[in-house]
């Protein structure tokens, strides 16, 4: 039977948290999430110019040798699954309403609301057409309206139209507004969100792997993470006992200081050298073995 931690409280503030690099994993079977921007590659004002690096290419697929391996995000599953160009991994897509994965696995939910997330991006791209720096992302299952390139002056004019989308049906009963990094977005009324994603996932490869529930005891959860919607999964996994690393450099300041993170990187170079280390102690010969 697997045994569970008892959740934290949300009253750490993150730049108290240690540093990831120094964890001890010892022998539990790894699981890893990762977030793609912000985390696997630098946050950009163009949304399409987020193109990940070779070497953090090459890290992700070395780390997929050891262990099982899902990039969770909020762009569209194939746009990210195009980014990240790495065979055998898990990808969730638009906050894991849209999944995939080894061995022919698929989940989408609420497939009902596509449509209605299509009519409510059109919309918006009428409305906000001749605001400066102002662009809107089709997720497929959420819409993304980027404002970190609009001026001060101009930005309640962006969170406006989001806002009057919202009060015209059908959109008022079907989609709700979510605040991310610069960014709106627009997802189908359900419970569901990166956290209920991880916890999916987990049990995907715990059946893929043919294990019993007491499976989880042998297991170690690592999701990393930089933005607030990451906290959902830093949440949902701490039962696990789960390693939630968030992504925050010394002066960040578009998050709020609380967080479920257990640990902390700074940046994206920080997060490469992690994963890097993660597959060196895979590798590493077992303890006590002899050649």
């Amino acid at each position: 039977m697997a045994t569970f931690a008892a959740p934290p409280p949300q009253t750490r503030d993150w730049r108290e948290l240690p540093d990831a690099k120094t964890i001890d994993t010892g022998t539990k079977r790894l699981v890893v999430f990762l977030d793609y921007d912000g985390t696997l590659t630098p946050i950009v004002e163009a949304s399409d110019a987020a193109v990940l690096a070779a070497p953090m290419r090459a890290a992700i697929a070395r780390l997929a040798r050891h262990a099982p391996v899902a990039v969770v995000s909020g762009r569209a599953r194939e746009k990210v699954r195009e980014f990240v160009a790495v065979e055998n991994l898990y990808y969730a897509g638009s906050h894991g309403f849209d999944i995939d994965g080894p061995g022919g696995l698929r989940k989408q939910v609420k497939t009902s609301a596509v449509p209605i997330l299509r009519a409510a991006r059109s919309q918006l791209e009428v409305w906000l057409r001749d605001v400066a720096g102002a662009s809107v992302e089709d997720n497929v299952f959420s819409v993304s309206i980027h404002w970190r390139g609009v001026a001060e002056a101009d930005r309640p004019r962006v969170a406006g139209a989001v806002d009057a989308v919202l009060a015209l049906a059908p959109f008022r009963t079907t989609l709700r507004k979510f605040s991310g990094k610069c960014v709106f977005e627009l997802r189908p009324s359900a419970a569901w969100n990166k956290g209920e994603a991880a916890l999916y996932l987990l049990d995907m490869v715990r059946k893929a792997e043919g294990g019993a529930h007491d499976w989880f005891d042998g297991v170690q959860p690592i999701y990393v993470g930089d933005d607030v919607t990451d906290e959902d999964a830093f949440k949902a996994l701490a039962p696990f006992g789960a390693v939630g690393v968030l992504v925050a450099p010394a002066d960040e300041s578009e998050r709020p200081a609380r967080t479920h993170a257990t640990h902390r990187l700074r940046d994206v170079d920080d997060v490469r050298a992690f994963l890097d280390s993660l597959s060196t102690r895979a590798e590493a010969p077992a303890s006590g073995s002899t050649t």
